[in-house]
């Protein structure tokens, strides 16, 4: 086998992290092996931005934007709410010391989720890059090289300049020519007075750093303009200008940025904040001399506009200058002379300042020409980069790619200030996670390696031990069970017949005849599976493996065996589909919160697919967040119009929010169209007739339980846990006088009433015999449940049954007792809509046995979660003394 594709990203902060990830990103959907040699000497993801450790130093950006991934705009925020604080704002400015652990902790994540790559860290710095043969050598400060395939230049923003300080001050030990990297700070006493050079964002840093009670802060710039702040409320955003064809001028620019200012109602935050998805186009149709007129005449006006601070340390800031205590000049360092008492520096405006530390806040400077950092200066003269036209970082393509001076091109790429010329603005992080997106794709496609293996893959790239017909009909039949379309198990079975060996088809159709209720001879598929398993991969063998034990043995055992073979394997989105209780599987955990870490920690692996945002969808509505859950939904549906996970997120969010008259239109609409041929259109159906029953439309959900969810369309367990279900809730709620459950429990396996195979079935199954007043088959139940070893069945199902039972023998009172007692609800599985029969049948009981109390009790909270109009009118009923609900079933 070929030795790997090797390339080192030279520099470890936010270029270089994102840079990383997102080479490990590409790589992992190619089945290429990948070598990337991250060097760096300090701590990855801190750089010059994020190496502070001090709290009241805040991102300048709010945390809503600033993800690593424009495809997922909101994994920033997710993260600081897991690992910061759950409600932290979108409109929140973090502190920075978090964004560089987040930086490192994706990283670490995407590198765990890419097999085919493998990271190095290099602690060294690099030093010297040279054409080796067809590769490349690198040299590090530490004596060694290596050779390398690619490089990708992260330097950052290189070292503070200080050409600005006169000799007298530059050679004080109260000079702090590097505020983030000094080894020791000058002694201040209270009295005293720091002056900070510079009055962009790192003197805002600064001035929090320095500051304290008795020292006065004086600044100074050659304009004297303090960082703007971002707006408190933000106006939405406006819509980017059209760029005019062909060449644009310094003055056309300008009238550019003005216009949109109009446009913006003289909003000009709102404007210029419209300017970034043009910037870069609208730089390059600038030639060389409107540039440097810009840099000459406008760039420190564009850069307070453009690069804001928090509302809060704005305020801060004007705080101090309104007590005195913070002094602004609008003047350059002229002369510095050292005396016992300070340093005096003398300003351009006749100020002098007695200064106990003078703080470099400029930033760096100087162009790469004069660069004393050792690598620039070898690359230059060794002919493989060549300075932009204004010096401010190396000439490049498009993807970042290094022109040479002559020769063919170098397999070199720079990302962030490195290419500040080309493109302006290359130094906030939207610019460079798309910088870093593009680079990967370029070095990839750049530097192709060997293939591991040469065999069909999946949609998520796992190899599969099949012919390639009967692999291309297995895939297809995946994309369905992914899509929770019907069809899944005719492809499956195809590819079988088309290649009888292949274990992992064998399985998957097992798999869907005990699952989906497919018509498969299940015990047959299952040893065809496990006798062909010697022929798969470790991979298809263990799945093999644990859809038998799934299947024969279900319990905590399986469920264990499936979620390891997922942290193995987390791209099998398959497995992880069985694992995570929705519209399709069961579930592996009785735990909604276990399910959810789980969807959650696969992010890094799946990103912006359509299957895992649907998934994700889910999980955020059942943690009852619906903003994001509607807008991960509408992701996904917005590339694949019928991804089933994703429909029944939004669903649940119509539901759940009480948008009942929208949701139920979009839901009709959609079953109708792109929904026609969903495995599981009979469970949209009863959505959509818990939207009927909620709005009082009782006619309405009648028709569409005898058009959509009545036998022979329905049957086996999805008629026990739609059809049945909707019955009983209709006549709890008093929608229907009477319920006839026979023809429904007909077509539901006797077994499976009786000895569930999950407490969400049991959960089901209790109601739906209780319903049909079945006390003996009820009887059986409750005691196949005692005897199983799930807490969720001792402690839940079988409870449930005793007060289902004392509800058949006329006892309603005991029965509500019981069931306001009834522990565990939440472990039984299913969303909260579905788990919500419980609480119908308390409302029930609690009628029936006269308590309106109670039943208006739990009326009124729920309607303090969800806005339902028959909710809103039995409450009112009940207030007025009326029943809102019939008899008890076979009265």
């Amino acid at each position: 086998m070929s030795a790997p594709v090797v390339v080192a990203v030279v520099g470890g902060g936010a270029s270089g992290c994102l840079a990383t990830t997102q080479l490990a990103r590409s790589v992992a959907v190619t089945g290429r092996r990948f070598t990337i040699l991250l060097v760096e000497p300090d701590d990855i993801g801190a750089g010059l931005a994020y190496l502070t450790r001090d709290p009241r130093h805040r991102l300048n950006v709010p945390a809503a934007k600033m993800s690593a991934f424009d495809d997922d705009p909101q994994h920033f925020l997710r993260w600081l709410r897991r690992h910061v604080a759950v409600d932290f704002p979108p409109g929140g400015f973090a502190p920075r010391q978090f964004y560089g652990d987040y930086l490192r902790h994706t990283l670490e994540e995407t590198l765990r989720a890419a097999p085919g790559v493998r990271c190095e860290r290099v602690r060294a710095r690099a030093t010297d890059v040279r054409r080796h043969g067809r590769r490349l050598r690198l040299t590090l400060d530490d004596g060694t090289s290596h050779p390398v395939d690619g490089v990708v230049l992260a330097l950052g923003h290189g070292a503070a300049t200080t050409s600005w300080a006169p000799p007298a001050l530059a050679r004080s030990p109260r000079f702090v020519g590097d505020p983030w990297r000094a080894d020791s700070q000058p002694r201040v006493p209270a009295g005293s007075d720091v002056l900070l050079v510079g009055s962009g964002l790192t003197m805002a840093d600064m001035a929090q750093r320095w500051s304290r009670s008795g020292v006065r802060l004086h600044v100074a710039s050659r304009h004297g303009l303090l960082p703007l702040p971002h707006a408190l409320d933000p106006a939405p955003p406006l819509a980017a200008p059209e760029l005019p064809d062909g060449p644009v001028s310094l003055a056309r620019a300008r009238g550019l940025v003005f216009d949109q200012i109009r446009a913006a109602g003289g909003d000009w935050r709102r404007a210029v904040d419209s300017l970034r998805p043009v910037t870069a186009e609208l730089w390059s149709r600038m030639d060389t001399t409107a540039r440097s007129r810009f840099v000459a005449t406008t760039m420190r006006r564009w850069d307070q506009v453009r690069h804001r601070v928090d509302p809060a340390v704005h305020a801060w800031l004007e705080q101090r200058r309104a007590e005195g205590s913070l002094v602004v000049h609008a003047a350059r360092v002229l002369d510095a002379r050292e005396t016992a008492a300070g340093v005096e520096v003398s300003l351009s405006d006749g100020t002098q300042v007695l200064a106990a530390a003078v703080v470099n806040c400029t930033g760096a400077g100087g162009g790469v020409r004069t660069s004393h950092d050792p690598l620039v200066m070898n690359l230059l003269a060794a002919g493989l980069a060549t300075p932009d036209s204004l010096d401010l970082g190396f000439a490049t393509e498009g993807s970042g790619r290094l022109v040479a001076a002559d020769g063919p091109r170098p397999a070199i790429w720079a990302i962030g200030p490195l290419r500040r010329g080309e493109l302006w603005e290359s130094t906030a992080i939207p610019e460079l996670r798309g910088q870093a997106a593009a680079l990967a794709r370029a070095v990839v496609a750049a530097l192709p390696g060997p293939r591991v293996v040469r065999r069909v893959r999946d949609p998520y790239g796992l190899p599969l031990t099949a012919s390639p017909e009967a692999a291309g009909r297995y895939v297809a039949g995946l994309g369905r069970i992914l899509r929770v379309r019907s069809g899944a198990e005719t492809l499956v079975a195809e590819a079988v017949a088309a290649d009888p060996q292949f274990a992992l088809g064998q399985a998957v159709l097992a798999l869907l005849g005990a699952e989906w209720g497919a018509d498969v001879d299940v015990e047959t598929a299952l040893r065809n599976a496990q006798r062909h398993a010697a022929r798969a991969d470790e991979r298809e063998r263990r799945f093999v493996e644990v859809v038998a034990a799934r299947i024969r043995e279900p319990g905590e055992a399986s469920a264990a065996a499936l979620l390891s073979y997922i942290h193995t394997y987390p791209e099998d989105a398959l497995a992880v589909s069985i694992a995570v209780p929705t519209i399709a599987f069961s579930g592996a955990t009785e735990i909604p919160a276990e399910a959810w870490a789980l969807v959650e920690g696969l992010a890094a692996v799946y990103r912006d697919d359509w299957w895992y945002r649907g998934l994700l969808a889910f999980t955020r509505q059942e943690q009852e967040n619906w903003d994001e859950a509607a807008e991960l939904a509408a992701l996904a549906l917005a590339v694949e119009p019928t991804a089933g996970h994703a429909v029944h997120a939004k669903t649940h969010v119509h539901y759940e929010t009480g948008d009942h008259e929208a949701g139920l239109a979009w839901l009709d609409a959609w079953i109708s169209t792109c929904g026609s041929d969903s495995s599981h259109r009979a469970h949209f159906a009863w959505h959509a007739a818990l939207h009927e029953l909620a709005l009082g439309a009782d006619s309405a959900a009648q028709a569409r339980f005898s058009t959509q969810l009545s036998p022979p369309a329905v049957s086996g367990v999805r008629a026990l846990i739609d059809s049945a279900s909707l019955l009983w809730r209709g006549f709890a709620a008093g929608a229907w006088t009477s319920v006839e459950l026979g023809p429904v429990l007909a077509t539901v396996p006797g077994a499976l009433l009786v000895d569930p195979p999950t407490p969400f079935v049991g959960l089901h199954s209790a109601v739906a015999l209780a319903a049909a007043g079945d006390c003996r088959r009820l009887a059986q139940l409750r005691r196949s449940a005692a005897a199983r070893s799930s807490p969720a069945f001792t402690d839940t199902v079988a409870p449930l049954a005793d007060a289902l039972m004392h509800l058949l023998h006329g006892d309603p009172d005991r029965a509500t007792d019981a069931l306001i007692a009834l522990p565990g609800v939440e472990r039984l599985g299913g969303s909260a809509a579905q788990r919500e029969i419980v609480e119908d049948t308390t409302i029930y009981c609690a009628i029936q046995a006269n308590r309106p109390d109670i039943a208006q009790a739990l009326l009124r909270t729920r309607l303090e979660r969800r806005c339902s109009p028959r909710d809103v009118h039995r409450r009112a009923q009940l207030r007025a003394g009326q029943r809102t609900a019939p008899s008890v079933p076979g009265d």
